[in-house]
């Protein structure tokens, strides 16, 4: 006579795991859900952590308060989001160099919201974040759609150096943002979660755990 695999593996569970209806289940499904409950916890404690920089024009009092609206809109939505004007006089002459972008700003934030310009400093932003790939995977570009229907065609142009593009029009740019700006954050949040709890690159000598990063950043 053959084995029944399937009655004895339900036998075997049935030893194991006790009745529904029973205190020891009940047990046991309490302590999953409160387990699942931290987890959660310390995911938007996580989420929380991780901070925007919201780069643009300047040069204008209009353009100087929509950068302020999109830090406003995100933080009102609980998104951590800076201008550059934390950081910096924005008026002075030349706007930021190349390496105050750099060693400052787009290292210690995990997300870079870009809205497209012409102004001297945000040319400067723009070309310097264009050629060093390392910000690329923290990037979104936002384009005013007139614009980017102009450029779309033309691989040359320099919209062609941000690999997330997002056109927009000026009654929807705030939702946009906070919409991408959500989806990124929440996935970069799931990386570093399974990050730490696999320790994924952790046999690199000099690797430096997410957790870590944002402590220091």
């Amino acid at each position: 006579m053959e084995k029944d695999y399937f009655r004895e593996t339900k036998e075997n569970l049935e030893k194991k795991i006790p009745s529904y209806d029973s205190d020891k289940f009940g047990k046991i499904r309490s302590q999953i859900r409160k387990k699942l409950q931290e987890r959660e916890a310390d995911f938007y404690v996580l989420l929380r952590n991780l901070k925007v920089l919201v780069l643009g024009d300047w040069y204008t009092k209009e353009k100087k308060q929509l950068l302020h609206s999109v830090k406003n809109h995100l933080l009102k939505n609980g998104v951590y989001a800076e201008t550059i004007d934390k950081y910096y006089d924005t008026e002075k002459k030349g706007g930021l160099s190349q390496l105050q972008v750099l060693e400052t700003c787009c290292i210690s934030h995990q997300l870079i919201v870009f809205i497209d310009g012409d102004g001297k400093g945000t040319v400067t932003e723009q070309n310097y974040l264009s050629e060093n790939y390392v910000f690329q995977g923290k990037i979104i570009f936002f384009i005013e759609q007139r614009k980017f229907d102009k450029l779309k065609a033309n691989p040359s142009e320099y919209i062609k150096c941000f690999p997330a593009i997002y056109p927009y029009t000026s009654s929807e740019l705030l939702d946009k943002i906070l919409i991408y700006s959500n989806l990124r954050l929440y996935r970069l949040a799931e990386i570093i979660e399974h990050q730490n709890r696999t320790k994924k690159g952790l046999k690199r000598q000099n690797y430096t755990s997410w957790r870590t990063r944002l402590k220091n950043s």
